[in-house]
């Protein structure tokens, strides 16, 4: 069912800072932040019934099928939360869960946030993510305040397996391919904006909120 709230999805190669960008762009609207990834984790530590259907894909190391996390999605967003936005995390990642999405909710700001490949080896060489919550950190870019502890709840900090060059390269092209299909439908729903994703968390984020309010503005004449 659509809606007229404000929907917005963030893309990017891996380690653009799109996750990154989630929770204080977040802050900064007063909506909340919503990730599939985190969705599912909660269900299968709750052992519901969709919760035990997608362990069985992650225990297998593969992705939940696509209808399954659209469900999880579409579940999320009648809670009353978000009726007044909403900010997706993680979704979506290829065409499919693009038209999956539109079905649930009428994306309003798809906002690619730009880096080139050189920068992505450079940042994911160098990101550290808590093992407890999966909040990012980096080695000299987003420091924490204790070396190798979690900020938010202590969690101990570890290097993601897929961040090795070799696994970086494969998913940089995985995201081309997957990807690219998304832009052009956002494209052409006239709602993708491109960011410069290089610099602070700060800079990067007055860039989107700039570009949200000059879409807004755009769609108002």
């Amino acid at each position: 069912m659509k809606n007229h709230r404000e929907v917005i999805v963030l893309l990017g190669k891996p380690g653009s800072g799109k996750g990154t960008q989630a929770e204080p762009l977040a802050r900064a609207l007063g909506i909340p932040t919503v990730s599939p990834g985190k969705l599912w984790r909660a269900e299968i530590k709750n052992r519901t019934a969709i919760g035990r259907k997608g362990e069985r894909y992650v225990n297998a190391g593969k992705l939940a099928p696509n209808n399954l996390t659209a469900e999880l999605l579409r579940r999320r967003l009648k809670l009353p939360d978000v009726k007044r936005g909403v900010i997706l995390d993680g979704f979506p990642r290829d065409y499919e869960q693009a038209l999956a999405l539109e079905e649930i909710a009428h994306v309003t700001h798809a906002l690619l946030v730009s880096i080139t490949d050189r920068e992505v080896m450079r940042r994911l060489s160098g990101r550290r993510v808590c093992m407890t919550c999966g909040r990012n950190y980096h080695v000299t870019g987003l420091k924490p305040k204790k070396t190798g502890v979690c900020d938010v709840d202590g969690g101990r900090l570890v290097r993601r397996p897929d961040d090795n060059p070799r696994i970086v390269r494969e998913r940089i092209h995985s995201y081309r391919y997957q990807t690219i299909p998304v832009l052009q439908f956002y494209r052409w729903h006239r709602v993708l904006r491109r960011v410069d994703g290089v610099g602070t968390v700060p800079e990067v984020q007055k860039r989107i909120l700039s570009l949200m309010g000059a879409a807004d503005r755009k769609k108002k004449l």
